[in-house]
């Protein structure tokens, strides 16, 4: 980022590949939707499970303990993030280079639109630039992602938004 001349990183958070973070995000939700109307099934009737809610439980446990490890992962090896810095903003690819910036300066204004659902939620948030390149995009995961907040405090900080 240093590089970039956008000045000292102020926060640094995840982003997701619209296609294969929803994904995923979906496959979560359903699984847990599943495990617990599995718990529900061993609570009503427990001889018509057949002991599999242990292993489900074990199959829900090892899933999000893999997310959560991904995250860190990812975020020590500066994977899918977007920096927020003192002058600009920074978003990487899948390989931790660097996929799109650009400055304060150049910012005439901020879309964010929600999407959130019963199993997945995130922000689709465009940078637009007062030239005519084209947005900086990127998705925030979470239905109440900080990313959002930070980003729109940051540029509110710099003078770029209002």
């Amino acid at each position: 980022m240093a590089g970039l001349g956008l000045g000292d990183i102020r926060g640094d958070h995840a982003v997701i590949n619209p296609a294969t973070g929803a994904m995923t995000q979906v496959l979560r939700g359903f699984l847990l939707l599943l495990w617990i109307a599995l718990l529900v099934a061993t609570v009503v009737d427990p001889s018509a499970v057949n002991d599999n809610a242990a292993v489900m439980t074990a199959v829900v446990a090892a899933v999000y303990a893999l997310k959560f490890g991904w995250r860190r992962l990812t975020a020590r090896l500066g994977v899918n993030r977007c920096c927020l810095c003192a002058d600009g903003v920074a978003v990487t690819d899948r390989f931790g280079r660097i996929r799109d910036s650009v400055a304060w300066s150049e910012v005439s204004g901020v879309q964010q639109t929600a999407v959130v659902g019963l199993v997945m939620g995130c922000h689709r948030v465009e940078i637009f630039r007062s030239r005519s390149a084209a947005p900086l995009w990127f998705v925030a995961p979470g239905a109440k992602s900080a990313l959002v907040q930070a980003l729109l405090d940051e540029g509110r900080r710099s003078g770029a938004l209002q």
